[in-house]
């Protein structure tokens, strides 16, 4: 789809809401990308798609407005002191759901976590790294891989939550689903809900993330103990 041609607009106007298009006209105006290619994932609370760039790839996510569950959203925004201000409506939720991705995003980066780059974002929608080949293919996701060396993997994504955690993040849906795999290299992806570890219910979502790893280590039955960093953690939070 190239944004300036008013024809392919109307057939997108069928996909996407008119706040939405405003918002995808205003990033490829501000050169962010050329054409929107084709959709990586779609769900309930967002679509990934891969665009084209004068440099070469890039992923936009687009919050849905309509279907994503603000209230789900919400509890998890209240609490975080990075967004004290949250506009009640849907829109402003969901804005600024997409402004703590691009946050958490930075701060997983600065702190040597494998995550895509933040490029841009407007409102409910997100312009990062496309993770993917030369040739435009997006990597798989890790549930459609399987790891050459189970060990390695498990102590990578381990030290991943360690790190966020001591730098006062916790992902909170660390799954094979939001783990894309570079050949044997994870990426951590969908970090949106991830928070500041003085959110009231940051414990419990490190004890969930770790609970994912554990299931990983028993499919791939490599021995783990999440109770002992869980524990480990905590006190050298204190």
């Amino acid at each position: 789809m190239n944004f300036k041609e008013k024809s392919e607009l109307k057939i997108y106007q069928g996909v996407f809401d008119n706040y939405t298009m405003r918002t995808l006209i205003k990033l490829a105006d501000k050169r962010h990308f050329v054409s929107l290619d084709f959709p990586i994932s779609t769900g309930k609370e967002a679509d990934v798609y891969r665009v084209t760039t004068k440099e070469g790839f890039a992923a936009v996510k687009i919050y849905r407005i309509e279907t994503s569950n603000f209230k789900a959203m919400q509890n998890y925004l209240i609490g975080d002191p990075r967004f004290a201000r949250i506009r009640k409506s849907k829109r402003g939720i969901i804005d600024v759901w997409c402004q703590k991705e691009f946050s958490n995003l930075q701060e997983a980066l600065k702190i040597g976590i494998n995550v895509p780059k933040p490029i841009a974002f407007e409102k409910n929608i997100l312009v990062m790294e496309f993770l993917g080949t030369k040739n435009g293919s997006p990597y798989p996701l890790l549930k459609n891989v399987k790891p050459k060396n189970p060990e390695k993997l498990i102590k990578i994504l381990s030290d991943y939550i360690k790190k966020m955690w001591k730098a006062k993040l916790v992902h909170g849906d660390l799954n094979e689903f939001n783990i894309m795999m570079k050949g044997q290299t994870p990426i951590i992806i969908d970090i949106g809900q991830a928070m500041n570890t003085r959110h009231p219910i940051a414990l419990e979502l490190l004890k969930r993330d770790l609970g994912q790893v554990a299931k990983l280590a028993k499919k791939y039955k490599v021995e783990y103990d999440a109770e002992k960093i869980i524990k480990q953690l905590v006190k050298e939070m204190k």
